[in-house]
C-alpha cells in the first residue's frame, strides 16, 4: 500500500565533495531513459560554448570550486534532483504535493508535471547563469530556534532589531529565505558586514553564526530586479503547462492542476520568486496542513532540507514532534522524512537497484 507523500526539492549548495558520481548510475536506470537524452544534449551544448558539463562534473575525480557557480551548479543539481524523483516507486508513495527551496522551486515545476524536461533546464540555465558575471550583494545564515530546534523568540527578536538597525544606518537588507529554524538575510556588502556585527554569534550544532554563504548574491531580493527583468524577457515563451499535482510555492500558495493560470505561475516564477523572501518554512506547513502526508521526500542532492523540514514539524508539534530529541527518536523508528541519499530510507520510497 503507498504512502502520502509530500515532495520537496533542493536549492542552492546542496551539490558537494561528497554528493560525486550522483549520476553514475542513470544510464542503467530504465526509468530515467528520458532525463539521459536530456542531460546529452544539454551537455552538447554546454560543451560547444565551453562550459563545464553536467556528467563531467559528477564523474569528477575531485570537486572543485567551480561547480558551486551558478551557470554550472544549477544544470547539475536539477539533473540530481530530477534523477531522484525518476526513482520513486508510485507502488510505494503516492505523491501528493510538491515543492521546493528557492532554486529548488524550478525543480518543483518539472517535478509537479508544470515543465517538461527541456523546458526546465532551460529555465534552470537560464536563471542560473544571471550572476555569472558577479556576485550582487550577498547572504548570511542566522538561527532562530534554539539548541533542540525549537522556535526561540529571542533570536528572532535579535535579528529583527539587526536588520531595522542596518537599514536605518541606510543599507539595503532584509529576510532571503526562511529556513526552517534558519533565517536567510540579504543584503548589499556593507550591510552583510554590518550584521554580522550586529548580531552576537551562536552556535548550533557544529557551526558558527552568523555565517555569510560564500560565493552566493542576495537571492531573492529587490537587488535581484534586473535577473528578474532579463528572465522575463528570455523565457517569455516557456512552455508552461498547469501543474498536475498541486504545487507550493514560497509564500504558501497551492497551485492545483484544474484552477492554475500559467500566465500568473510564469509571473510569479520570474517575478516575485526572484526578488522577494522565499518562505520555504510556508510551504512545509501548507504541505503538513493541507495534504497530511504520512513522509515527506526531501530530495538530492545531499540531505540539506532534512534539518529545515524537521525544524517545522517541531514548531508544528507534528504528531508529537516537539524537540529535536522527539524528531530523531522517530526517524529511526519509523522515518516521516525520506532521503534518498541514505539506503535504509531510500528502500521505503524508491525503487531499488
Amino acid at each position: 500500500m503507498s504512502r502520502r507523500a509530500v515532495v520537496l526539492c533542493p536549492g542552492r549548495a546542496s551539490y558537494g565533495k561528497a554528493q560525486l558520481g550522483s549520476l553514475s548510475a542513470l544510464d542503467a536506470t530504465p526509468s530515467a531513459s528520458e532525463l539521459a537524452q536530456a542531460v546529452a544534449a544539454v551537455d552538447t551544448r554546454r560543451e560547444a560554448a565551453g562550459d563545464l558539463t553536467v556528467r563531467g562534473m559528477d564523474g569528477a575525480e575531485k570537486f572543485r570550486s567551480a561547480f558551486l557557480e551558478g551557470h554550472n551548479a544549477a544544470p547539475l543539481i536539477f539533473a540530481v534532483t530530477a534523477f531522484e524523483a525518476l526513482r520513486l516507486d508510485p507502488e510505494l508513495v503516492d505523491v501528493v504535493a510538491v515543492g521546493g527551496n528557492s532554486m529548488g522551486w524550478y525543480s518543483a515545476l518539472w517535478a509537479a508535471g508544470a515543465l517538461d524536461l527541456e523546458g526546465a533546464f532551460e529555465l534552470i540555465g537560464t536563471m542560473g547563469a544571471m550572476t555569472r558575471d558577479g556576485v550582487v550583494g550577498g547572504q548570511s545564515i542566522y538561527p532562530v530556534v534554539d539548541d533542540d530546534w525549537r522556535p526561540s523568540p529571542d533570536r528572532a527578536v535579535q535579528v529583527d532589531r539587526a536588520l531595522r538597525q542596518v537599514v536605518e544606518d541606510g543599507h539595503a537588507a532584509g529576510d532571503s529565505i526562511r529556513f526552517g529554524g534558519l533565517r536567510v538575510l540579504w543584503g548589499d556588502d556593507a550591510a552583510i558586514a554590518a550584521l554580522a556585527e550586529a548580531l552576537p554569534t551562536v552556535k548550533l550544532g557544529k557551526t558558527e553564526y552568523p555565517l555569510r554563504l560564500l560565493g552566493n548574491s542576495a537571492f531573492h531580493s529587490q537587488l535581484m530586479s534586473n535577473a528578474s527583468t532579463s528572465g522575463r524577457q528570455a523565457l517569455a515563451g516557456l512552455p508552461l503547462e498547469a501543474p498536475r499535482v498541486p504545487l507550493i510555492d514560497g509564500t504558501g500558495r497551492q497551485w492545483r492542476p484544474l484552477t492554475t493560470s500559467t500566465d500568473s505561475l510564469l509571473s510569479y516564477t520570474l517575478g516575485h520568486q526572484v526578488t522577494e523572501t522565499f518562505d520555504f518554512a510556508a510551504t512545509v506547513r501548507v504541505a503538513l496542513r493541507e495534504y497530511a502526508p504520512d513522509v515527506i521526500v526531501a530530495l538530492g542532492p545531499g540531505e540539506s532540507l532534512g534539518g529545515a523540514v524537521a525544524q517545522v514539524l517541531i514548531a508544528e508539534g507534528w504528531q508529537g514532534i516537539h524537540n529535536r530529541d522527539d524528531f530523531l527518536e522517530r526517524q529511526a523508528d519509523d522515518p516521516i522524512v525520506i532521503s534518498l541519499a541514505r539506503p535504509d530510507q531510500a528502500s521505503l520510497v524508491a525503487r531499488v537497484g
